[in-house]
């Protein structure tokens, strides 16, 4: 038996797991009580609800109507006969009870309804990629790299409780670990909560999926949550505010970020997609057939005449560059 399944599960592990401070150990015998039984998955997502909205002044007590009682001098547990008193008395005691009910239940509106004293929000930085990839360092060391067309906002300095960012698009974050201030990405519909990891975050007005590189994620609405590791992806379908979680099959897909590519035996079609997007560059197949062709090769921060020169001379083809555009003719593959 391993270590892990000797961590008891206590509320306060479940919390310290849900904010992203739970050590590696703690996480995976976390993860394995969940998928014991369904009503464990449900315990942590309702702890998961109550630790997505609860603030810390949100906490509702219901009223203690024993210790009311006693301090009007009214004993709830005596009998009738031994609670006899003037009328006069009577009223006015049902009616200090009354009072006690209808503050405290004013108390409550007034936590959930009037809104809270809190700091202003420190003005946001607004970043808009508009026709090539753009990086940027976040003011915790964490990095940011978006594609055309994306816009992230952030504030100038992460001086509260977290480290929140809004994101329109796509964009591929590196999270400096701060166990003590948690790193959110916030979309129209959805939220990632992380700690320190690498993920790519895709969104639009369908779906918003994120894929991560290593580490975990929390990804969560208002109404469930998923929790993804490293090698997989969760998606988010907007119009039925379900999650799913899948193993992640290409990690092309944000080597726009890390410009680092793994082919194996992949189509040049798929190949193509994938320099277009890392590159900003556009590729036209002269011959069309030459999308079924297949290589299998790596590169790592190598420039776009370097990778273009190993593809024409794995596939025995030819390529030339005008431009912003690559233009790639030859036979069609054996």
């Amino acid at each position: 038996m391993s270590e892990q399944q000797h961590i008891p599960i206590s509320e306060a592990l479940l919390v310290k797991y849900l904010a992203g401070e739970a050590s590696p150990e703690e996480a995976i015998a976390v993860d394995e009580w969940v998928a014991q039984t369904p009503d464990n998955n449900r315990l942590l997502q309702q702890y998961l609800q109550l630790w997505s909205h609860a603030g810390e002044n949100g906490v509702y007590k219901a009223p203690d109507l024993q210790r009311e009682l006693h301090r009007l001098n009214i004993n709830e547990a005596a009998p009738p006969a031994h609670r006899e008193m003037p009328l006069l008395r009577t009223l006015f005691i049902r009616r200090a009870v009354a009072a006690v009910f209808i503050l405290a239940l004013g108390a409550a509106l007034l936590v959930f309804f009037l809104p809270r004293k809190t700091t202003s929000p420190p003005p946001m930085l607004a970043l808009t990629a508009s026709h090539d990839i753009l990086r940027d360092t976040l003011p915790d060391h964490s990095s940011a790299v978006l594609t055309p067309g994306s816009r992230l906002e952030r504030p100038a300095s992460f001086d509260g409780p977290d480290r929140t960012v809004h994101l329109q698009g796509e964009a591929y974050f590196s999270v400096a670990p701060n166990a003590d201030k948690p790193f959110i990405v916030h979309t129209d519909a959805a939220d990632i909560r992380v700690i320190g990891t690498a993920f790519n975050v895709r969104s639009n007005k369908d779906s918003i999926t994120v894929q991560v590189d290593n580490g975990a994620v929390l990804f969560f609405d208002s109404n469930d949550s998923v929790i993804v590791k490293g090698g997989m992806q969760g998606m988010y379908q907007v119009a039925t505010h379900r999650f799913t979680t899948t193993k992640m099959n290409d990690n092309n897909d944000y080597s726009y970020a890390t410009r680092t590519f793994r082919f194996q035996a992949t189509r040049m079609e798929s190949v193509v997609n994938t320099l277009e997007k890392a590159y900003n560059i556009k590729i036209v197949l002269e011959n069309k057939k030459l999308a079924d062709c297949t290589i299998t090769t790596s590169f790592t921060n190598m420039p776009i005449e370097y990778v273009m020169e190993v593809i024409a001379a794995s596939l025995s083809i030819q390529y030339r560059i005008e431009g912003s555009v690559i233009y790639m003719q030859g036979n069609e593959c054996n």
